[in-house]
């Protein structure tokens, strides 16, 4: 009987603007984990040779198109980077993550609540598949009572009902681990062209205030 081999490629997705920094940081700190990028025009649209890798490495706009097929293929753990893409259960970012299959699948962001409590919803009904049970009970049990009526009770319950699931750095255990900051100021001349552009607005802008302040 053919032994069956237990797979260890990982899917990473993140914002477009973040691939390269994903690459760079992996050949940094583990150069000999095998990545490959799904990305760009020319990019590969079979899993194939999946197996071959430990990190697919794709942007959340290639998820959407390239959900038809990643979707057949069981991934060892799924991450989200910048997991608030995904915080609107309603839009299509979310419903092709959804589609994915995953032993293991794990959020990351450092802003889980951008407008409100709902925005919870989506990014851990992701990674914890059943917690909160339909986007109605969770909006009547948690983000209407906390976010309308400051329910501090019903916030406690959340907190509870989250914590086993979250690992959680603050700003300030991470300032520790950083570099000193950096500031570069640069000064930018505009060309005339943009220059034309740039006074003619701000003269209709003050025209605009002028007039309102007469009123």
């Amino acid at each position: 009987q053919r032994k069956k081999v237990l797979v260890n490629t990982n899917l990473v997705i993140v914002p477009a603007s973040l691939i390269f920094n994903w690459k760079a940081e992996i050949a940094k700190f583990a150069p000999s984990i095998k990545v490959k990028t799904i990305y760009g025009n020319d990019r590969q649209k079979v899993t194939d040779d999946f197996d071959a890798y430990e990190v697919i490495l794709t942007s959340y706009g290639t998820l959407l198109s390239d959900v038809r097929f990643l979707k057949d293929y069981r991934f060892n753990y799924i991450f989200l980077d910048e997991s608030q893409n995904i915080k609107n259960p309603e839009s299509q970012r979310y419903k092709a993550a959804r589609m994915l299959q995953s032993r293991n699948k794990i959020v990351m962001t450092g802003t889980p609540i951008e407008n409100n409590t709902f925005d919870l919803y989506g990014q851990l009904s992701f990674a914890c598949l059943g917690l909160f049970g339909t986007k109605q009970q969770f909006a009547d049990l948690y983000s209407t009572p906390i976010d309308q009526f400051k329910d501090s009770k019903r916030a406690a319950e959340l907190q509870r009902k989250i914590k086993p699931f979250i690992l959680r750095r603050t700003k300030e255990q991470v300032a520790k681990e950083l570099p000193d900051k950096t500031e570069v100021t640069l000064y930018c001349e505009m060309g005339e062209e943009q220059r034309e552009v740039y006074e003619a607005n701000k003269k209709e802008i003050q025209d605009y205030i002028l007039g309102k302040t007469e009123d």
